[in-house]
């Protein structure tokens, strides 16, 4: 369960999601924070084990293979970081999501996003977890990820304005770097069958 639980943190990245979560909430009264960030982080582990059971039926019934889910994954990537490195995120959904972000922005992509998402599907289809382990994996990770949230606020307080910002665009510029890594290997992955 651990090495699955290791897997699922680097790809859920909590500490790369900080800095995104805190620009697009982070400023919002305590008590909507913590509901915000207890609803997100429990909406990203429905998607997920959703995906790990049921995601292989629903590409194959669409027919899509994996390695687009990776590219459109590294696309959506891509545009947040150009967003988090040129503006801000919490401009880019400052209209119904910034108030009180539902599913989207925080839960899906950044949490369950589509590296996420494969990851969950690779290691159902291989055989090795069972589901009981593979559903305390993602739970101890995303208990960790919620926990961090929560006292992110704290270091929001800590750091201020500027130095938020300073983050979030050092983040975007290593978003932009898995982004683009993602659509490499999504397109490598699909050359190769």
């Amino acid at each position: 369960m651990l090495e699955y639980a290791f897997l699922f943190f680097l790809v859920i990245d909590p500490f790369g999601n900080l800095p995104f979560v805190l620009a697009l909430v982070g400023e919002r009264p305590r008590p909507l924070y913590r509901r915000i960030i207890l609803r997100e982080t429990l909406l990203a582990f429905g998607v997920l084990a959703l995906f790990a059971f049921t995601g292989d039926r629903v590409l194959g019934y669409l027919h899509v293979e994996r390695a687009s889910l990776v590219v459109a994954g590294g696309v959506i990537l891509f545009m947040i970081s150009l967003m988090m490195i040129f503006r801000s995120a919490s401009e880019m959904f400052e209209d119904d999501y910034a108030e009180d972000p539902l599913l989207f922005p925080i839960a899906v992509p950044s949490l369950a996003g589509p590296s996420a998402i494969t990851a969950v599907m690779v290691v159902r289809s291989q055989g090795n977890a069972t589901p009981a382990g593979l559903l305390a994996a993602l739970a101890l990770v995303l208990a960790f990820t919620c926990v961090l949230f929560l006292f992110g606020q704290h270091l929001h307080r800590w750091l201020g304005r500027r130095g938020m910002n300073a983050v979030e665009k050092l983040m975007g510029l290593l978003l932009n770097l898995v982004a683009v890594d993602m659509m490499l290997r999504g397109v490598r992955a699909f050359l190769s069958t």
